[in-house]
């Protein structure tokens, strides 16, 4: 069956507080990655092998790729087992036989290779911390894990939990299962190809194949691509498509998420590609982008983005990046929906004169793990019927919490978001008051090209009957009036009663 992450939680606090005062957060963390991937690569191995002996074949007679896509699992030796790491976990040679497990997995499978840290007998590791953390995961069965997000779920876990403040500094949010679900359900990926540009590691394009299979699609006829500037979590990303059952590369033999870990803004791995489906989940009001070098790049054709914000940048290239029927689906921080800021608006004005904004979804708070910015998500389409924007201002969602810090939306909220956005796709017009409203061009215009939903969708107040208020007011008062002449008249009995009182105390 299917783990769920949150029944692990414990163990992997547990690990962390094992390996914490040895080694940095950073290093644990990648640590007890790593060990949770040997345990699901080891796990589905048994699960691959006995369906490959069920149908009367022979692992010696077929290569590790046939393998993999046939049976979802790589090719495991006895060295690399689990069962054999768990006998040297109270050796120091554990650091060794984990290195040389991920050793013999890359030689075994090549779509595995270079993507393991081997660094678990480097100087400075302790190796009795090592043996207890892969003590403390021995008895997990990742076997059915295939449909859970493992790596991306475990990222998210310690952004939350350790990197708060590193996180939103370095921009690696991690996008929520529930904003992601929203994005696909959105510009619904089944066919072509899809991108994100700062893929992290690999969330959106996981779920991208989870709609993909929900939706009885074709995970032949989609590729997926996605770029990422930190190298480490590059590697987690690539190690995620691959157990999730993605290739890296494509039929023109490139590598799905690029040759390298690389910033997208001065060196696109995908250059000159165009995409189907965009969807990404970008560092918010990144300061530092390499605008100096860019300020002839054709993908900033709508205008130059301002060097000290990406947010437009961001926007530029994606936008630059669609086919000619593309969409995409962005999230942003809600500044950018009405800065004021000279060049991002005339990018804003050449975006609405090109045709190319379609929606914009406001989103409640409370729904990223490692920033408490509120956030949209803007709609592009390369495809649209008319000039028509579609605002749905979502804050006031209550969605799922999870905690007094933190929400989910459920299915409900995304169901009813995404009919929203069908039907506007459709040509219809919406106006559900105090939620969504279908805007022209003209609209936008008279209101200095603000994206801000809740300027259009007016409020769901009731209408006050003035001649009701009226009528109570002077019902009210009538009771009050009575209430103050029944004190009145009470008032010489109270006096007398507090006079005998007070005789009565003198005696």
């Amino acid at each position: 069956m299917a783990i769920n992450i949150n029944e692990i939680e414990n163990k992997l606090w547990a690990a962390a507080d094992m390996l914490r005062g040895n080694m940095s957060a950073e290093e644990y963390m990648h640590t007890i990655l790593g060990i949770l991937s040997l345990k699901y690569i080891s796990d589905r191995y048994k699960v691959g092998y006995a369906k490959l002996i069920n149908d009367g074949l022979d692992l010696d007679l077929i290569d590790a790729k046939t393998f993999y896509y046939g049976y979802n699992s790589f090719i495991v030796d006895e060295q690399t087992s689990w069962e054999y790491i768990m006998k040297f976990a109270n050796s120091p040679e554990i650091g060794e036989k984990i290195d040389n497990a991920f050793l013999k997995l890359e030689e075994s499978n090549e779509m595995l290779r270079g993507i393991f840290s081997k660094n678990f007998n480097k100087e400075g590791v302790d190796q009795v911390k090592l043996g207890n953390v892969i003590k403390i995961f021995s008895d997990e069965d990742f076997s059915g894990a295939q449909e859970e997000d493992l790596i991306g779920r475990i990222y998210e876990y310690f952004l939350g939990k350790f990197f708060k403040d590193r996180g939103q500094k370095g921009g690696e949010f991690y996008t929520p299962t529930s904003i992601v679900q929203l994005m696909v359900n959105l510009i619904k990926p089944t066919k072509g190809t899809i991108y994100d540009p700062a893929c992290g590691s690999g969330g959106i394009l996981i779920q991208s194949k989870r709609y993909i299979e929900s939706h009885d699609g074709n995970l032949d006829d989609v590729t997926m691509y996605g770029q990422e500037y930190n190298n480490v979590t590059w590697k987690l990303a690539k190690l995620n498509l691959v157990l999730h059952g993605f290739t890296l590369f494509d039929t023109d033999g490139n590598g799905v998420l690029g040759q390298r870990s690389a910033d997208t803004f001065t060196d696109d791995q995908h250059r000159n590609k165009r995409f189907d489906f965009v969807m990404a989940n970008p560092p918010f009001n990144m300061k530092e982008w390499g605008q100096e070098q860019l300020l002839d790049d054709p993908r900033f054709k709508w205008g130059v983005p301002p060097k000290g914000n990406a947010n437009y940048a961001w926007l530029s290239h994606m936008v630059s990046k669609l086919s000619s029927k593309g969409r995409a689906a962005i999230v942003l921080a809600n500044g950018s929906l009405s800065s004021s800021q000279k060049a991002e608006k005339d990018i804003r004005i050449k975006f609405v004169e090109d045709n190319k904004v379609d929606a914009i979804i406001e989103l409640p708070d409370k729904l990223f793990y490692t920033t408490g910015i509120p956030a949209s998500i803007w709609i592009f389409n390369n495809n649209k019927k008319n000039d028509n924007i579609l605002m749905v201002s979502a804050s006031s969602l209550e969605g799922n919490m999870l905690s007094k810090k933190l929400r989910e939306l459920t299915d409900e909220n995304i169901a009813s978001i995404a009919d929203l956005y069908s039907e506007h796709l459709l040509g219809n017009e919406i106006n559900q008051i105090g939620f969504a409203k279908t805007i022209s061009k003209e609209e936008l215009v008279e209101n200095d090209y603000s994206f801000v939903p809740g300027r259009y969708v007016g409020t769901n107040e009731e209408v006050i009957d003035k001649t009701v208020v009226r009528e109570e007011i002077k019902k009210i008062a009538g009771e009050l009036s009575k209430l103050m002449k029944e004190f009145s008249d009470s008032i010489p009995e109270i006096e007398q009663a507090i006079e005998k009182a007070l005789k009565s105390n003198e005696d």
